[in-house]
């Protein structure tokens, strides 16, 4: 069995899959109208002797890692060759509904809800651009924060014994962004402006523009 090509994501260390011939994910998947994204279409593959299939229509995918991204393992056969790789469900997707992309680059969940791989929702972004935008916890985390009622980025100041003092904090492509704040509301609100700022049109919004994460719903200036 021969390695799969990887490339390495812009500006990371983090390698990713190559996705395959569009020949092998048209021959294995069909579009759904939904969050899916995908289904299966009826296969099989016979790479030796072990046979296996997937049935018309079945889900695609499965959550194998702490942030709830669905992976999808392909394998296929290129002449006597087995090859096997394992994918974001989302860079699937987007490679049969948009076509060729720059693959160093990650697919965005626009909404932020990282189940919603209907083609409509996915971007290719950056991939500090992509964690930049995390306006949501991750229920899956190994290693919960203790807060956990508080929302991505900020963290009560454990330091600060006199009174409650919170931090708020991101990192985006590369720049660590820290603040220190009275209340959890304005660190929220300080994040979604640095959002804005270093994120530009990228930053995600909800369907009235607002910049997701700013508290009470009050738009960025």
């Amino acid at each position: 069995m021969t390695a799969p090509t990887k490339i390495r994501l812009q500006g990371t260390n983090v390698m990713a899959c190559l996705l395959p011939p569009i020949e092998i994910l048209e021959a294995r998947y069909k579009f759904a109208d939904d969050h899916e994204g995908i289904v299966a279409r009826d296969f099989k593959l016979i790479p030796g002797k072990t046979r296996r299939g997937t049935v018309e229509g079945a889900p695609v995918g499965s959550y194998t890692n702490g942030s709830l991204r669905q992976q999808v393992e392909v394998t296929w056969m290129d002449g006597d060759t087995k090859h096997k790789i394992r994918v974001q469900k989302a860079r699937i997707v987007y490679r049969m509904a948009h076509g060729p992309f720059d693959e160093s680059l990650v697919i965005d969940h626009i909404d932020g809800n990282p189940n919603n791989n209907h083609p409509s929702n996915l971007r290719p972004l950056t991939y500090h651009a992509n964690m930049g935008n995390r306006v949501a916890g991750l229920q899956a985390r190994r290693m919960p924060k203790k807060d956990a009622h508080l929302p991505v980025g900020v963290t009560r100041d454990k330091h600060c014994t006199s009174r409650e003092q919170y931090i708020g904090k991101t990192t985006i492509r590369g720049v660590l962004h820290r603040a220190v704040f009275e209340n959890p509301t304005a660190a929220q609100h300080w994040l979604a402006q640095i959002r804005k700022d270093h994120l530009g049109d990228t930053a995600r919004r909800d369907s009235q523009g607002f910049i997701v994460g700013a508290p009470n719903r009050v738009k960025v200036q």
